[in-house]
């Protein structure tokens, strides 16, 4: 058999377009084998093997042994099952105990198992992922991705920026992996920003949750934990900074945080003589942020004003001017400090 028979042999075995004579040739190859040699327990790892392996097995068959172009006679069949056991048999007996360099038998019809993307453009770009979740990956950037999710998890390797909506399953969580941090989702929309320069990752949440975490971390402070334990957990408005030469998180609230309630459920925010205490429950509810104060001091505060227009910073800025008080955002919560109302 000479090598343009071998190879087209192997190809249509792979493509499935044997026959049955030439199935059996390699049906009955790996029936007689050694049975010390681990040999693949299905179909499928059969295939793969081959797929992996063929142009290993083409040189080493040809080089050991010449064989002459099989005819359809009664014996061919055994004769062609001989020649691919002298050639093959020795080669898998050496397989057994190194290692080979493999290549990937390419088919024209063939999907790779990873792509890659990078944005070239001066505009956004969405890629639809193959659980339907969509990426909006920004001028710049670069995205690795299977072509098919499989397994426990979703996987993908962001370098740059990205907008991730991501499809609702529970049963395989999307994990985004960049430089060294590792965000978490099961189904949510959310915006991840690594710095090239300084290694600096910014993870911010639209809606749902996300896990944030860092394996290096766990590295540093020498625990033997999960390092998912020692992440964050982000909710919609809040963001994490990982600081790559500090090695440490930094959780904060996003830039612009947005109205996270419907139109009919939003609260009114226009106030007449109102308690301080509905003011922060209306900020909390609509932002879904904690607002934290002494409750004591300021029980004598009463405020009188329209907020409908501001954004949340200027709506507290207005407030704490009101109240002659300040705020700091600390670990995503908004920290209100004053003498209180006489």
């Amino acid at each position: 058999m000479d090598s343009a028979k071998y190879q087209e042999l192997l190809a249509k075995y792979l493509n499935g377009d044997c026959s049955d004579e030439e199935r059996e040739l390699i049906d009955q190859w790996f029936a007689s084998l050694d049975a010390e040699v681990e040999l693949p327990a299905t179909a499928d790892e059969k295939k793969q093997l081959l797929a992996r392996n063929w142009q290993d097995l083409s040189q080493r068959t040809l080089r050991n042994k010449p064989v002459k172009e099989i005819h359809f006679r009664p014996y061919w069949a055994a004769a062609a099952v001989l020649a691919v056991l002298m050639g093959l048999g020795w080669y898998f007996q050496i397989w057994k105990t190194t290692s080979v360099p493999t290549q990937p038998f390419e088919i024209s019809d063939a999907k790779p198992a990873f792509l890659e993307k990078t944005n070239t453009s001066a505009l956004p770009e969405r890629i639809t992922l193959s659980d339907k979740s969509v990426v909006t990956l920004e001028p710049g950037s670069k995205i690795r991705y299977p072509a098919t999710f499989t397994g426990q998890n979703r996987e993908v390797t962001l370098t740059g920026e990205a907008f991730f909506e991501v499809q609702k399953n529970p049963h395989q969580p999307f994990l985004v992996y960049s430089n060294d941090l590792i965000t978490k989702v099961l189904g949510t929309s959310f915006r991840i920003k690594a710095n090239a320069a300084n290694r600096n990752i910014t993870v911010s949440v639209r809606t749902g949750r996300v896990s944030v975490y860092s394996p290096t971390l766990a590295t540093v402070a020498k625990t033997k934990s999960d390092p998912e334990t020692i992440g964050v957990v982000l909710t919609p408005n809040q963001q994490v900074t990982y600081l790559d030469l500090e090695h440490r998180l930094v959780k904060t609230l996003v830039e612009k945080p947005v109205v996270l309630v419907q139109k009919a459920e939003l609260p009114t925010f226009t106030f007449q003589n109102t308690p301080i205490s509905v003011l922060m429950t209306a900020i909390e509810k609509t932002y879904g942020v904690d607002v934290v104060y002494d409750e004591e001091v300021m029980s004598n505060c009463f405020i009188t004003t329209s907020l409908e227009q501001e954004d949340l910073y200027d709506k507290l800025n207005i407030i704490c001017k009101l109240l002659g008080a300040s705020y700091k955002v600390i670990d995503a919560q908004i920290v209100i400090s004053g003498p209180g109302c006489q």
